[in-house]
């Protein structure tokens, strides 16, 4: 297995996305319990408060990728 020490050119950064809070107690919530991919640039998470146990669901739309970073991420 080869190691990356960099992540891959079609990756966003974290600067794009918002954190998540708890709707009821505003509790800051770290990793969903799940994530679906619904279609190539769209994403669902599940989450679970640990503070307070209120579970709600969450939808991410990605943006466009370059065809130029996908042809370098598959070669």
């Amino acid at each position: 297995m080869k190691f990356h020490g960099t992540a891959p050119a079609f990756s966003t950064g974290s600067a794009n996305f918002m954190r998540s809070y708890c709707p009821e107690c505003h509790d800051l919530m770290v990793a969903a319990a799940m994530s679906q991919h619904v279609t190539a640039d769209v994403v669902r998470h599940w989450w679970s408060c640990e503070s307070c146990g209120h579970e709600f669901r969450t939808t991410v739309q990605l943006p466009p990728l370059a065809i130029e970073a996908v042809e370098a991420a598959l070669a």
